[in-house]
């Protein structure tokens, strides 16, 4: 016999295949049946305590009567007893004859003495059908008994009223419950057959959510509609912003590749000698390059976005100004460059992304100024804020294009070819000053001034002023 592997069942289980409208009706209903029967319960126990606190009231005051003489004690036989009470009562003689007194109930067939327990001096139930006291006396033993089929009666007649008015009760609500559910679900539904059209391909659709701050917009289901809403206008805005990079990307990339295949094309052709066309290994080589450099971009780009610097170390933007400003000159030694730093100017972020940012501004003013143009690198502490400018004395631009100008492969002049850049070293500065919690922004005017904002490490101190000429080292 073979041995069977059991096999798990992917199948959804019946609790959790449930509609929401029946589990929330289910529960409704069974709670409330809960509650119901839990009060009908207390309520018979209740009647039914209060009642026998009043029989036994009743015994103890025939009792005390019984003990102060008041009540007649039978001396007859049992043929020639009368009833004078509604009690019903016994006298065992000490003969052991026994005399019994009905009230209007019939007698039990046999004694209830036979039953009672005479050491008992309080209340007892007898057979389930009386309660008695046993009282003992000089010529013998009396028990004075009440039927407790009145307490029955009414213990009955108030569960049976009380459970037709629970079933009546926990119908309608059952009802009702159903209605409220399914009318309250029904924008839920709603919102699951949109979120379906979209799952489709459908991004145009939404849910349709109140106006913020309406009275509908403060509710659980208003909430989630403003809430998809805003998630299905953002996935869209995604989707095309995704787009246009791949566009742009495969755009920025088609050039240098075509121009590899053409020469590449050429050569096997036989159509250029490499010795006497040496240059074409450089074009090669810068075409490459620049494709590198446009890759190389992208992945940091897309590095920023997955995964933001970890790293939060101090890091004294003076000392980084310092060292972009140095690389600089040593790339472009005639652009006279001023460096002005208000001191202390500490921030808590990674060092190494935040050198790229400062190489980044200062490529940009080489890239888009004539030679020679002076540039003012500024860093300023203001509050818990810090501050670099980069302020280049260039031809500017117009207030349209500062407001694209951090924006992926975009360039004030559309007609520039790639040689004059990918349009991505501002779009890096503002992911890097986002992810270590600060702004970016670009004022206009005589020239353009670059500028970024990043949180303090520490509360600035007495402020000092140093400015550095091109030919100045100075001292910060």
């Amino acid at each position: 016999m073979s041995a069977h592997t059991p096999v798990a069942d992917d199948r959804p289980s019946i609790a959790s295949a449930r509609p929401l409208r029946f589990s929330l009706v289910a529960g409704v209903t069974g709670l409330t049946a809960a509650a119901l029967a839990i009060t009908w319960l207390t309520a018979a126990l209740a009647l039914r305590a209060y009642l026998l606190e009043r029989i036994d009231d009743r015994l103890a005051a025939a009792v005390a009567l019984v003990r102060e003489g008041a009540a007649p004690v039978p001396e007859q036989g049992p043929d020639s007893a009368t009833p004078v009470t509604d009690y019903l009562i016994e006298f065992r003689r000490a003969d052991g004859l026994t005399v019994r007194l009905d009230g209007g109930t019939p007698l039990p067939a046999e004694p209830l003495l036979d039953g009672a327990d005479p050491a008992v001096p309080g209340p007892q139930t007898v057979r389930g059908a009386y309660r008695v006291r046993v009282v003992r006396g000089v010529n013998g033993t009396m028990l004075i008994g009440l039927p407790l089929a009145p307490v029955r009666d009414a213990v009955t007649r108030l569960a049976t009223t009380a459970a037709f008015t629970a079933v009546t009760v926990l119908t309608l609500l059952t009802v009702l419950a159903r209605w409220l559910v399914i009318r309250r679900l029904r924008p839920l539904e709603e919102i699951a057959a949109i979120a379906g059209a979209i799952a489709d391909g459908d991004l145009d659709r939404r849910v349709g959510a109140p106006e913020p701050g309406s009275p509908a917009a403060r509710t659980e289901v208003g909430r989630l509609s403003v809430a998809v809403d805003g998630m299905l206008t953002r996935i869209q805005t995604s989707m095309a912003v995704m787009r246009t990079f791949v566009a742009d990307a495969s755009h920025e990339l088609r050039t240098p590749l075509t121009s590899i295949s053409g020469y590449l094309q050429l050569i096997r052709g036989g159509a250029v000698d490499l010795a006497a066309r040496p240059d074409v290994l450089g074009r090669l080589e810068e075409a490459s390059s620049r494709m590198g450099v446009l890759v190389d971009g992208l992945l940091y780009l897309a590095r920023l976005e997955s995964e933001p610097p970890a790293r939060r170390e101090p890091v004294d933007l003076a000392v980084l100004v310092h060292d972009a400003v140095t690389h600089a000159r040593a790339a472009e030694p005639d652009r006279p460059l001023t460096v002005r730093v208000i001191a202390p100017v500490t921030v808590a972020g990674d060092e190494g992304t935040l050198r790229r940012v400062l190489a980044n501004l200062l490529g940009n003013v080489r890239a888009h100024t004539p030679p020679g143009t002076p540039a003012q690198i500024t860093v300023s502490a203001n509050g818990d804020r810090v501050r670099v400018t980069v302020a280049d004395q260039g031809p500017g631009m117009t207030a349209e294009a500062a407001g694209r100008a951090f924006e992926r492969f975009w360039r004030a002049d559309a007609a520039r070819t790639y040689a004059g850049g990918f349009g991505l070293g501002l779009a890096i500065v503002a992911e890097v000053v986002r992810a270590h919690g600060g702004v970016t922004g670009i004022d206009t005017g005589d020239g353009v001034a670059v500028w970024f904002e990043l949180p303090a490490a520490a509360t600035p101190g007495d402020r000092a002023t140093v400015t550095r000429d091109a030919g100045s080292e100075g001292t910060r």
